[in-house]
């Protein structure tokens, strides 16, 4: 039976213990476990992934994880992450009887690891988007949440899994990035609880904080700097767009990857209410990163372009070259923006 839970910040809200009961049934049986998050990793998908995945080997099991794009090269720092295999890489006869999927609203958003989550595959998904579809054998989803790896610490918490200093930097990276450092509206009195919690089992916030924020390559700059020169303003300075091309990845000589993050500076403006990072993809298709500020709902514009997220930080995949994109993207925006 397929159950959710939504909690309000407190590990002891209704509901919260029997989703960590469920959770821990349904591992107990398991054998071969997958631990997969979102493509275009983030922080809180890096450092969630890695650090339920020593929580697994903890109980015995043979643990795989995956992910469908190449890891940013910010969190390589991380232990562990450089050995996170490519989906495409792991072959047909590859399989798993449970899956840990986490911070997807969506099987989909696993991207080309989707292959190995057949109907024979029990899912555990644990999510904090609004926009969960509730798939998966149980489905604990916290919109509370600032980050799943604020999930995941309560679940260690729970469990009694005591967190290694290699975990606290894990889960320290996924609630630090997720939140921006701190300052989005889903910082809890509990997040900053449990960063100290993390600093004290062993994360180092200055040497997170450089590794991610302040310890780029050239390339990443570069491409930084292109990126910036095609700021647009629109509406008196509420919308700001923000384009990255193919070109610029090749003069930069920088990955895709060195992108992520990048969306924010969208909202760096003092008049800015809501904008968006337009990224090109080479088949006609253009992702776009949507941030807002306040009241104003990106997500509900994410989802009329079959994306999703939060309401302050959405994604999308518009079918369509980037110029033409841009102009009904900036259609849409200017409704959501003038109410």
């Amino acid at each position: 039976m397929k159950s959710k839970v939504t909690n309000r910040n407190s590990p002891t809200a209704a509901g919260f213990s029997d989703r960590i009961a469920e959770i821990t049934r349904v591992l107990a049986s398991s054998r071969r476990v997958l631990v997969a998050s979102h493509e275009d990793p983030d922080g809180d998908a890096v450092g969630s992934q890695l650090a339920f995945a020593s929580y697994l080997r903890h109980l015995g099991k043979e643990v795989f994880l995956v992910c469908a794009n190449a890891i940013p090269e910010k969190y390589l720092f991380l232990p562990g992450a450089k050995d996170i295999p490519h989906a495409e890489s792991l072959g047909e006869g590859f399989a798993v009887d449970t899956a840990v999927v986490l911070d997807c609203p969506v099987v989909d958003r696993t991207g080309t690891a989707a292959r190995f989550l057949d109907s024979g595959v029990r899912i555990v998904n644990v999510d904090h988007h609004q926009d969960n579809s509730e798939f998966g054998e149980v489905a604990w989803v916290n919109t509370g949440a600032s980050s799943v790896g604020e999930m995941v610490f309560e679940f260690f918490q729970q469990v009694g899994y005591p967190v290694s200093a290699e975990t606290a930097w894990q889960l320290y990276t996924a609630i630090l990035t997720d939140t921006g450092r701190f300052r989005f509206s889903s910082t809890t009195r509990r997040t900053m609880e449990i960063a100290g919690l993390l600093i004290e089992a062993g994360a180092d916030p200055q040497k997170i904080c450089d590794k991610v924020y302040y310890a780029k390559p050239s390339s990443t700059m570069k491409l930084e700097g292109m990126v910036l020169s095609s700021v647009e303003f629109h509406d008196n300075d509420r919308i700001c767009f923000i384009t990255m091309t193919r070109e610029m990845l090749t003069q930069s000589g920088a990955h895709e990857s060195e992108g992520e993050g990048l969306a924010d500076f969208a909202m760096h403006g003092r008049d800015v209410r809501a904008g968006a990072l337009l990224k090109e993809i080479n088949d006609g298709r253009t992702k776009v990163s949507l941030r807002s500020r306040d009241s104003i709902d990106v997500a509900a514009l994410a989802a009329t372009l079959g994306g999703g997220g939060h309401g302050n930080a959405s994604g999308c995949t518009m079918l369509m070259p980037l110029a033409q994109a841009r102009q009904e993207l900036l259609r849409l925006i200017r409704e959501v923006v003038r109410g």
